[in-house]
């Protein structure tokens, strides 16, 4: 969507892009009304429904296929030896999946290891000054820590589908914004053609701010799925749809760890709508 508004794809007096320094903002200024829409992830648009928000999504932005990693000390090499170890993570439902799934995996829980909260902008300097003995982060900060000799022991891609980018849109907005929604989506499948064609051009304007090089980026986009517009059609297609019997399992285990409460019953949560008048 950045790069759509950087090819001037949308009229900035219809679409204003907020750029927010935290999804707790984001997650506030849309739950009092003064955001329409947000791209979240799908455990935190579910955590933004519990809270009162009434959301519904429209389009898969992408899904996780090794982006989100846990990376250890050196020294550590396998992940049954975190146990007693620190791990960062942020205080977070995309962090909590992660870690709930590499303790899973390892046959540890969360009693064996110590567990250090960190926002994404501590995740480098923690990892540095040996404040963790592993973190569990992203892109920009996943490639420096592998340069240092980092060892990714865990991703993303071990658990696929459970972490997926989403456009939410306040559902009491899907009517009255309806025409600015679906300039924002077609903005983005033009600027999906951009990259696609002048990929090039698409890296220079999308680094500024990530301090990533055009080639660190592309790497990066490879750890993602982004689904197409026939892909993101099929995944919201059936009954239960993909995307449904993906977002039971994300509640599932949301509900399990404790982030949310069992009670929470879903309804339907996608909105087909603008994705079938987009045209390819």
């Amino acid at each position: 969507m950045l790069l759509a508004r950087s090819l001037g794809f949308y009229n900035q007096k219809a679409i204003k892009l907020a750029e927010l320094p935290s999804t707790t903002d984001t997650l506030h200024l849309l739950h009092v009304g003064e955001l329409d829409a947000a791209a979240l992830t799908l455990d935190e648009t579910l955590l933004a429904i519990e809270q009162g928000t009434p959301l519904s999504v429209v389009m898969i932005f992408d899904i996780s296929n090794g982006a989100d990693v846990l990376i250890a000390q050196p020294n550590i090499k396998h992940l049954q030896e975190l146990k007693g170890k620190r791990i960062g993570v942020e205080s977070t439902a995309v962090g909590g999946i992660m870690l709930y799934s590499a303790l899973k995996q390892a046959k540890l829980q969360e009693k064996d290891v110590q567990i250090i909260y960190l926002t994404a902008d501590e995740h480098v300097s923690a990892y540095q000054n040996a404040k963790v003995d592993a973190v569990i982060t992203f892109e920009p900060c996943r490639t420096p820590l592998l340069k240092q000799g980092g060892n990714e022991l865990f991703t993303s891609r071990m658990i696929p589908n459970l972490i997926i980018d989403v456009l939410a849109i306040r559902t009491d907005q899907l009517q009255k914004q309806h025409a600015n929604i679906q300039t924002l989506i077609d903005g983005y499948y033009k600027a999906r053609h951009h990259m696609a064609t002048k990929s090039k051009d698409a890296m220079q304007r999308i680094v500024p701010g990530l301090g990533m090089t055009p080639a660190e980026l592309q790497t990066a986009f490879k750890a993602l799925k982004m689904p197409s517009l026939a892909e993101n059609k099929a995944l919201f297609s059936g009954k239960p749809s993909v995307f449904e019997k993906n977002t039971h399992s994300i509640l599932k285990i949301l509900q399990d760890t404790g982030s949310i409460e069992p009670s929470l019953k879903l309804t339907s949560l996608q909105n087909n709508t603008f994705l079938s008048a987009v045209q390819p």
